[in-house]
């Protein structure tokens, strides 16, 4: 039965408020209920269900019900709720590793935004692109994409967005080794994403440093940050920001020689990125994981953890990234072996 004008409304205004407020559990609750007919008769609603859906980590039913509405967008034209669509679609094809289908849907949302005239929209695109770029070992390409995202957030005033592309950019100094750039992009994300209010963006820019801590060799910081970065995910109920952080304290753990708490984060990481339909996740955690087992002296199950990965970085177009995922690795697992080595004081005779 379809929603009666005063009903439909009231749901509106109060999806609108939990959607404004990030409050994503409570607006789930509030709109799944509802019949598909009346999401669809309402396309906005079906979107606010679908991001919700996905930022809680169920991204299977946020790209179905997304697919759903797309139709009803289309008819309606190239306004601002067809490019949110498209900007959603591209997302939840990423994370569950269609990249080249995600980049064709962010290529598209650029060229609706730029036809628009729709800045905030022709930023996120670019900046989603770049996120592209860096997979595929495109360092430059990505960096010049983050920075006119930056530029174009700025000229807009949107704290969110600025966080977001500061963010990726430390990801991309980290991985080419400037960890110095990687530290300011990161903390400039940090102070964006607190004065906008946005803590799931905070942890994960959190859990990002906490991997810097980790390269420089300082682990009890590590640990503490990706410690703070958890417990934000889990009180926002963010399933995949939740992987994230446990990847990152299974390294860490890897680090220390702590091998089998590091199996216990990892295993509990690569649950939720499969729960989640993460693919990058999956294989970045596989990858540590055939690490803690070739510490094991299991080779096998080492080689078929590592295989899995590969394919899965294959899949992404993201090969190159794959072989910085593994330098990295090793290069922890050489720190645990010395961390676990006897002091040369403490030698027999």
């Amino acid at each position: 039965m379809a929603l009666d004008p005063a009903a439909r409304q009231e749901t509106l205004e109060r999806a609108r408020a939990l959607y404004e407020g990030r409050e994503y559990r409570a607006l789930v609750d509030h709109l799944s209920p509802l019949p598909r007919s009346d999401l669809l008769a309402d396309p906005e609603l079906a979107f606010w269900l679908a991001d919700g859906w996905r930022r809680l980590g169920e991204r299977d039913q946020a790209l179905e019900l997304t697919r759903a509405f797309a139709p009803v967008c289309r008819r309606r034209g190239n306004d601002r709720l067809n490019r949110n669509r498209l900007n959603l679609e591209g997302m939840l094809l990423f994370e569950r590793g269609d990249v080249m289908e995600a980049q064709a849907q962010w290529q598209e949302l650029h060229e609706a935004a730029s036809e628009a005239a729709d800045d905030e929209f022709v930023a996120r695109a670019t900046n989603n692109l770049g996120v592209v770029f860096t997979l595929q070992g495109a360092p430059a390409q990505a960096l010049l994409s983050y920075g006119r995202a930056m530029t174009a957030y700025q000229r807009l005033g949107q704290r969110r967005g600025l966080a977001q592309a500061h963010h990726n950019a430390g990801i991309q100094y980290a991985e080419l080794g400037f960890l110095r750039e990687a530290d300011a992009h990161f903390r400039q994300a940090t102070e964006y994403a607190r004065a906008d209010g946005s803590e799931d963006e905070v942890a994960r820019t959190e859990q990002e440093r906490a991997l810097l801590w980790l390269y420089r060799g300082d682990a009890r910081l590590a640990e503490a940050t990706a410690r703070t970065s958890l417990r934000c995910f889990r009180s926002l109920g963010d399933a995949g920001g939740e992987g994230l952080a446990l990847r990152v304290l299974g390294l860490i753990a890897l680090a220390d020689a702590r091998r089998e708490e590091a199996r216990r984060h990892l295993d509990a990481a690569l649950a939720l990125a499969r729960r989640t339909r993460d693919a990058l996740l999956e294989a970045e955690t596989l990858e540590a994981l055939a690490a803690v087992e070739n510490e094991h002296g299991e080779a096998a199950a080492a080689a078929a953890a590592r295989r899995r990965a590969d394919d899965l970085f294959d899949a992404l177009g993201a090969r190159s990234w794959g072989e910085r995922v593994r330098t990295r690795v090793a290069s922890i697992v050489a720190a645990g072996r010395r961390s676990a080595a006897p002091d040369a004081a403490d030698a027999g005779d």
